[in-house]
């Protein structure tokens, strides 16, 4: 059955958003320092709001599939242009998601190991769950995120010795400089991409509890990010912890259990191999559900897309600072895709509502 419940679209939201401000933090801090925890928070509450305002949109409206709100929103042509931009967008995540992944894997662990090598083992079995139904997404949603939150609350607790508060004095001290501003429209770009499971909206059944269950995704990404920035920063200090690529690793490397046991990096891992694959998922499925009507042979589509991802990322994830440089600018890319425009459309699409409301009443 092609159905979810809002309780199960918590994890969805959680799913998109939460995965790239914990893998590569050094992005974020680079720009916003020691207070760039204090930036989240601001974020987190900018992104409670937008959530809240797109969820309201909907709901009034009682209009749940985005390529409808595209539709009626502008003129055709405009429209048709504006999914193309949203399509392209999901796709360059499903491109991120990928690189860093492999990346990750070839930089820490498998230092020997080839990117492309990794990749194969990364889309071979996306392919598989790609081809199934939305069933299938849901189970596998739901199982991965709840081991990714179980995983992020262990490493939590288990890092949480290594860790020196002072350094995040003082706060604010330099004042609110123009870097912070970049700190704060990247932080906010990339919890935008809770708009990359847009398309997943019209298969929520309990529509009475949307806005309640999507506050609780919203608090629950803004602790993990919150907590995940002062981590690093505790950790390391602002100055070596924006000079890190994955410094949540070089903290799990530090991990010990009675002074001999040392496991710290398998929750790195895992956080990185999960998420992103949960990432990919969905961001692949957004797009094959946006534009189902002009995929006529879906595991043709999903085979030929898959080749262009390994290739694109094959290139961009074996060479961290090309890496680095693209995530710099995805975050942005995703501000005015996955915030900007849709901020816009759905007020359009609110007002000619109620207009066509007003005007429907009036006739009566």
């Amino acid at each position: 059955m092609n159905k979810i419940s809002s309780k199960h679209f918590i994890l969805f939201i959680v799913g998109a958003t939460l995965i790239s401000l914990k893998t590569y933090p050094s992005i974020f801090i680079n720009f916003g320092g020691r207070d760039t925890w204090l930036i989240a928070l601001f974020a987190c509450i900018i992104f409670t709001v937008f959530l809240t305002y797109i969820t309201h949109i909907s709901l009034s409206t009682n209009t749940f599939d985005i390529r409808d709100i595209f539709i009626q929103s502008t003129p055709r042509f405009i429209s048709m242009i504006l999914i193309a931009i949203y399509t392209i967008a999901l796709f360059i995540n499903a491109i991120e998601a990928a690189s860093v992944e492999i990346s990750a894997l070839h930089s820490t662990i498998f230092i020997d190991t080839p990117v492309w090598y990794a990749l194969i083992f990364f889309l071979f079995p996306s392919f598989f769950i790609l081809n199934k139904n939305l069933r299938t997404i849901l189970i596998f949603i739901l199982v991965s995120v709840f081991a990714l939150i179980v995983n992020g609350i262990i490493f939590l607790i288990l890092s949480q010795p290594y860790k020196e508060v002072t350094q995040l004095l003082p706060i604010l001290g330099t004042g609110f400089p123009k870097n912070y501003y970049t700190a704060l429209f990247s932080i906010l770009g990339a919890l935008s991409c809770f708009m990359i499971i847009a398309p997943f909206l019209k298969y929520v059944v309990d529509h009475e509890n949307l806005r309640k269950n999507n506050l609780y995704a919203a608090a629950i990404i803004s602790v993990f990010i919150i907590l995940s920035f002062i981590g690093v920063i505790t950790a390391f200090g602002p100055e070596r912890g924006k000079n890190l690529f994955y410094p949540e690793f070089v903290i799990g490397q530090r991990i010990k259990l009675g002074g001999f046991i040392e496991f710290g990096e398998i929750f790195f891992i895992n956080q990185t191999v999960l998420g992103f694959f949960i990432k990919y998922i969905l961001s692949t499925y957004s797009i094959l559900t946006l534009n189902s009507k002009y995929i006529k042979t879906k595991p043709l589509f999903i085979g030929i897309y898959s080749f262009i991802i390994f290739s694109l990322s094959t290139f961009i994830g074996q060479n961290n600072y090309i890496l680095y440089f693209t995530l710099k600018n995805i975050q942005l890319m995703n501000l005015a895709v996955f915030f900007i425009i849709p901020l816009i459309i759905y007020t359009i699409y609110l007002i000619k509502y109620k207009n066509n409301s007003k005007n429907t009443k009036f006739s009566e």
